[in-house]
């Protein structure tokens, strides 16, 4: 069976296959991750991207829709960073909120116009950007500290690495901690569930450029398919650190249900087993309708 009929066939309905741009990609085997500094080893050839230098740019990149509410604490944070080689790259959607207004008296590139969706968003930023590490900064999120650029930054050009990630706070509307998540995980746990925090990852722009950018078929878990499409294949490294506070109510919080369908779409597209994926959908979205029961909140399934 091709891999097509398999995820119309084990895809719940509301996903179709015609909707992923993505194309199957060939496993290969998991190379070790760094592991709280130490380098882990990884083979060249794979990955083709060659060292790091040393003072490196950083693109931070920022999708806004209507985000009049919280955009000015995100670019504010990015400002304070004590890292100098920062260019910030604020994508918006066409906003009729005011969130233009606000921006023009800060530091940034800022290009406004309908897109597909975030992951459209976020291609557009990454094709914009000139910067050798690429960071993604929701417009509702803002960075922990002022030293989370540096901190990243030293770290990947110490240990040479494709890819760096940490953890994040949630936090609710009055700021108040919810959860820490972000976890250092294998490929095998990433097929399960998405267990690295967006939000908190810095990818070289030749990882982009390599492997392709993000699938804008996938409304929630593109960022999802894009971790499984290169975990084993570049040099990950993870610090126990939060670097980024986001702030809880976007997309992929709301949307529970899909989120999840989308997880599986991407489990299957990368060599999970039909099976193994739906027993993983039907699991998280049992397991989140009882939290939301616990805490006498509706659930989306």
């Amino acid at each position: 069976m091709s891999l097509e009929s398999l995820v119309r066939k084990y895809i719940p309905p509301i996903l179709k296959f015609g909707q992923f741009g993505i194309v199957a990609v060939k496993p290969c085997c998991e190379h070790p991750h760094v592991h709280n500094g130490q380098r882990g080893n990884r083979e060249k050839s794979e990955t083709g991207i060659g060292q790091m230098t040393e003072n490196p740019k950083v693109s931070v990149i920022t999708p806004t829709l209507n985000s009049a509410a919280n955009i000015v604490e995100c670019v504010q944070s990015v400002a304070a960073q004590d890292y100098s080689n920062i260019e910030h790259i604020v994508v918006d959607g066409d906003s009729t909120d005011g969130t233009l207004e606000l921006l023009k008296s800060h530091n940034v590139a800022i290009t406004s116009e309908k897109d597909a969706g975030i992951y459209d968003a976020l291609n557009k930023g990454i094709a914009q950007a000139s910067g050798e590490i690429i960071h993604i900064l929701n417009a509702d999120d803002h960075y922990k500290h002022e030293t989370v650029l540096s901190q990243m930054v030293t770290f990947m050009v110490d240990n040479q690495l494709d890819v760096g990630h940490a953890k994040v706070e949630q936090v609710d509307a009055e700021e108040n901690l919810v959860r820490v998540i972000g976890y250092d995980v294998t490929r095998k746990k990433l097929l399960r569930k998405c267990k690295v925090a967006h939000p908190a990852v810095f990818v070289r722009r030749s990882v982009y450029e390599r492997f392709g950018n993000f699938s804008t078929g996938f409304s929630i878990a593109g960022d999802h398919e894009f971790f499984l499409r290169i975990w084993d294949r570049v040099s990950i490294g993870f610090i126990p650190d939060v670097i980024t506070v986001m702030r809880l109510g976007g997309v992929s919080n709301s949307q529970v249900g899909l989120s999840y369908r989308e997880s599986m779409a991407a489990a299957l597209v990368h060599g999970q087993s039909p099976s193994a994926a739906y027993i993983n959908y039907y699991y998280e979205l049992l397991k989140s309708a009882v939290l939301n029961l616990k805490q006498g909140a509706p659930g989306d399934g």
